[in-house]
């Protein structure tokens, strides 16, 4: 059994050496198994990046996809708000539209009044009342009324004097106009202030009236006119700052130069006959000081209706002062003809003869502004110039590439 399991163990390895001798042996046959070894190496390798770009691509694909989704959900939350965002801007400016819009387009008129109104009615209730009024509920209406057009009147100082500050330029805004407004103002200023705070001013008013009557001079008439005049100082100030009162523009006319000087000069006799003499009490002295007022207020559209004419344009004339000056004047008029009939005296119309006519004859010149900017020069009133102010550009009216021009020959 030795013998023959040698045996076995020999033809075996006779067989291992068979099998392995002839490769190691022959080139030609190492050659021919070297390719394939290579190929199922390489299709190995192949398929391992085959498998890896396959990973790559899906997960590419999942972060495209989770990117898009994202992306849409983000586009979807933006759609759902920007309308009321955008919608509660476009309200928010057309509120401010008195401070923002210098075109008076129509579409932010009555959201710009509806402001006008609200603050107005705040101050009316919230604010005294006048006592002298003798039916309860319309003492809050007239103090309502009274305050919407102060409202009114007031804030329409302010759109110019923004938009001159964003033009950096007065150009078409008439310097005659801002001067005798300074004036103007002015004594109107003393005229409400001695009638509402002086004692003895108030006495002389009643002497010269019936018996228990009451001062036709309310607190927001007080608060009108002075700040009235410190804007309109301000104003004229910046027609100085931005432009100065020695160019052909904004040089002031002889005639009105003309017509300080006499201004001036009455008011100085007044005053001494009033010091010195009987003849002209304080209040006779009040009562000049309303009709300078008055005959400011004649004259001083005249030059700014003239100007515009000449430009053939409105730009630089800021609409929304003739908005607001003609919504309080109409309001003006209303509060001055509803306290006479609440109290039945009629006297308080010509005891107040300076606020009547007031309102009169801006709501006069108002019309006429009105037809200049919305019929006469539609074209050429400010409209887009808001991105040519803030570029220190704005459209060129031919007139005021003169150099020179006979501005008193306008008057």
């Amino acid at each position: 059994m030795d013998n023959q399991k040698q045996d076995t163990t020999t033809e075996e390895t006779t067989l291992t050496e068979e099998v392995t001798m002839p490769a190691m042996a022959s080139p030609s046959s190492n050659n021919s198994t070297t390719p394939l070894l290579q190929e199922m190496s390489n299709a190995k390798q192949s398929t391992t990046n085959t498998q890896n770009t396959s990973s790559a691509v899906s997960c590419s694909t999942a972060s495209i996809a989770r990117s898009t989704t994202s992306r849409n959900n983000n586009n979807n939350e933006h759609k759902s708000t920007s309308p009321l965002l955008s919608n509660l801007k476009k309200a928010c400016t057309n509120l401010f539209a008195p401070f923002t819009d210098s075109t008076g387009s129509p579409t932010t008129i009555l959201p710009g009044l509806f402001l006008i109104i609200c603050i107005g009615t705040i101050l009316g209730v919230s604010l005294p009342k006048e006592s002298s009024l003798p039916t309860p509920w319309y003492r809050t209406f007239s103090s309502i009324i009274g305050y919407i057009y102060f409202t009114a009147w007031s804030i329409s100082f302010y759109p110019q004097i923004f938009m001159n500050y964003r033009r950096k330029r007065t150009v078409g805004l008439s310097v005659d106009f801002s001067a005798m407004n300074v004036l103007g103002f002015a004594c109107y200023a003393v005229y409400n202030a001695s009638l509402f705070w002086s004692p003895y001013i108030q006495n002389l008013y009643r002497q010269n009236h019936a018996a228990g009557e009451s001062i036709p001079v309310r607190s927001n008439d007080v608060a009108f006119a002075l700040h009235a005049f410190v804007l309109s100082s301000i104003t004229l100030v910046q027609i100085w700052y931005y432009d100065g009162f020695g160019t052909s523009q904004t040089k002031m006319s002889f005639s009105i130069k003309l017509f300080f000087g006499v201004a001036f000069l009455v008011l100085v006799f007044s005053t001494l006959v009033a010091i010195v003499s009987s003849k002209l009490s304080w209040l006779g002295f009040l009562y000049i000081l309303s009709y300078v007022k008055v005959v400011i207020t004649l004259l001083k559209y005249i030059p700014q209706v003239v100007l515009n004419v000449r430009r053939k344009s409105t730009v630089g004339w800021n609409i929304w002062n003739i908005i607001l000056d003609f919504t309080g004047g109409m309001l003006s008029l209303a509060q001055l003809l509803g306290d006479s009939a609440d109290m039945h005296d009629w006297s308080g119309i010509t005891g107040n003869f300076a606020k009547f006519c007031l309102g009169f004859v801006s709501i006069f010149f108002d019309i006429i502004f009105f037809f200049q900017h919305y019929v006469l020069y539609p074209d050429k009133r400010g409209e887009g110039n808001e991105s040519t102010y803030q570029a220190g550009l704005e459209p060129q009216i031919p007139w005021e590439e003169e150099a020179d021009y006979d501005y008193d020959a306008l008057l």
